[in-house]
């Protein structure tokens, strides 16, 4: 029986879903309201597969799959969501997300999309990603200027901070003092126009991958 974790910050949703899957006789289900409740329950159960929403607060299922992607990267994920905007969807498929399905689908659908996630494939929902493809095409610019603007430690801190390192753990990583960590943030925001870690990692879904001399420090 499959190990399953749906996340979603709507009880009548998280539960009636939980219940329905749970009837199937094929899941053991376990549920998360929040992205900390769900944090702490893949560290304490490793789930079989991570079912996540994208619209919570705190980071929402990005936030989730990059836990997963940093500490536990065999472990599947798939978006379970009302909507889903192209950089939300280009970040997750960066990220490694192996489906995404419509809450509005039919639930025989979605446990299909789950089987097909379980053995090791991936499901889509029909239109997802070729509305984030088009929006690629459409705005290919704007990643890459935004990408030039930063130095070669600031591009580095980027990806620590997607990865979803806080300051103290990325100054230690980098082999720098917290205060510089927070010197180097405040000039990447202000160099992409942003005030958030949270529209910085939206941001990033778009920026090209550092160069091969860039790469994070194990």
């Amino acid at each position: 029986m499959h190990k399953v974790l749906i996340v979603d910050d709507h009880p009548f949703f998280l539960h009636g879903f939980g219940q329905y899957l749970a009837a199937a006789g094929e899941f053991s289900i376990s549920t998360a309201l929040s992205v900390d409740e769900a944090i702490t329950n893949i560290d304490n159960e490793r789930p079989d597969l991570a079912m996540l929403d994208v619209t919570m607060h705190d980071g929402g299922g990005l936030r989730v799959l990059r836990h997963l992607r940093q500490h536990y990267p065999s472990t599947p994920a798939m978006f379970l969501t009302v909507h889903i905007d192209p950089e939300q969807t280009i970040e997750a498929i960066r990220l490694g997300v192996r489906g995404i399905a419509l809450k509005d689908s039919d639930p025989d659908i979605i446990v299909e999309a789950m089987g097909v996630i379980l053995e090791g494939g991936k499901w889509f929902e029909n239109g997802v990603t070729e509305i984030a493809l088009r929006h690629s095409i459409d705005q290919p610019t704007r990643a890459v200027r935004s990408d030039d603007l930063l130095t070669k430690r600031e591009l580095e801190i980027v990806d620590l901070v997607c990865l979803g390192l806080r300051n103290r753990d990325i100054a230690l990583r980098c082999d720098l003092a917290e205060g510089t960590v927070k010197i180097h943030l405040n000039s990447i925001f202000r160099k992409l126009g942003i005030a958030s870690r949270a529209e910085l990692i939206v941001r990033r879904g778009g920026m090209r991958q550092p160069e091969e001399g860039n790469k994070k420090p194990h």
